[in-house]
């Protein structure tokens, strides 16, 4: 029988970090690859306006995991919520400027591909508790 003590604020802190480093990475892998097969298969217009579509999604998401988790060590909760809360609220900025800019100043991009990259970024959030579980 071995004898597990409760893991410290420290130790669970950067086992979140890991968790969430790992999920965003199985995140760009995933889109890599569905893009990749799109070059391949169709154009290189599709592909591109896939993979804008799920930047759109991917560099907002890393801007969360930072703004959450980019603190070494503990901090009280107050400080935790508030970084939750501006993480958000630039996380939504962050995915409307970008999607304003690629609309604005990408031509020619195939729309339905744009937002097929953006849906399956979003929709890979439901891998999230297979990944972070481990």
């Amino acid at each position: 029988m071995t004898n597990k003590k409760p893991l410290t604020a420290t130790a669970l802190l950067l086992a979140k970090k890991q968790s969430v480093i790992r999920f965003i990475s199985l995140q760009i892998l995933f889109v890599f690859f569905i893009s990749l097969g799109i070059f391949c298969f169709l154009s290189g217009l599709y592909g591109y306006s896939f993979v804008l579509g799920a930047l759109c999604s991917l560099v907002p998401n890393i801007y969360m995991a930072w703004r959450v988790f980019g603190y070494r060590g503990t901090r009280p909760a107050k400080d935790v919520v508030r970084a939750f809360y501006k993480g958000e609220t630039g996380k939504l900025v962050l995915t409307a400027v970008l999607l304003s800019l690629v609309f604005l100043f990408i031509k020619p991009l195939a729309a339905g591909s744009f937002f097929a990259g953006f849906g399956v970024a979003i929709l890979s959030h439901w891998l999230s508790p297979f990944v972070l579980n481990k």
